[in-house]
């Protein structure tokens, strides 16, 4: 083993010992660190034979948290893992299996229930409007949004 290999090696397991990483996220840090591309290599295929990196668990672990504390859509979520250099079926398969977990449905109300105490003096037009832009931000989509807010406004409406 060249003493470059080591030096990436070292600098790789540092790198993971923070967090998980995607494979696209070790191969820009070691190459932000200006390791040869023969380096790079050497170093990915070693972490991948023992599994330190696996695109498909950390996309169900990155998912799965960001789901879990921030309350956000399958959008987003799509927009996030492909940033991080995971492929199209990697990233289907994962919302896939994180939305049958984590009901799509269950998440906005979740989101509303907490904005939505926020607003309650609001107009109910603008309330609608706020609560709409807050969900598609949040990555929701426009189908689920107006069947949640439109049975919003019924169980207001008849309260």
């Amino acid at each position: 083993m060249t003493d470059e290999i080591k030096k990436a090696k070292d600098a790789a397991y540092r790198f993971l010992s923070y967090r998980q990483r995607s494979k696209k996220e070790l191969i820009d840090k070691l190459k932000e660190k200006k390791f040869s591309y023969k380096a790079i290599e050497d170093v990915v295929q070693g972490l991948e034979k023992y599994n330190y990196i696996n695109d498909a668990d950390f996309a169900f672990n990155w998912a799965e948290g960001r789901v879990r504390t921030r309350r956000i859509g399958p959008i987003i979520l799509r927009s996030e893992l492909l940033k991080k250099g995971i492929s199209k079926d990697i990233v289907d398969k994962t919302l896939k299996e994180i939305y049958n977990k984590y009901s799509e449905r269950s998440l906005v109300i979740d989101a509303l229930n907490s904005k939505a105490k926020m607003q309650k003096d609001m107009p109910e037009e603008k309330k609608k409007r706020r609560l709409y832009s807050f969900l598609a931000q949040r990555g929701f989509s426009y189908e689920i949004i107006n069947e949640i807010l439109g049975e919003m406004v019924i169980e207001i409406k008849g309260a």
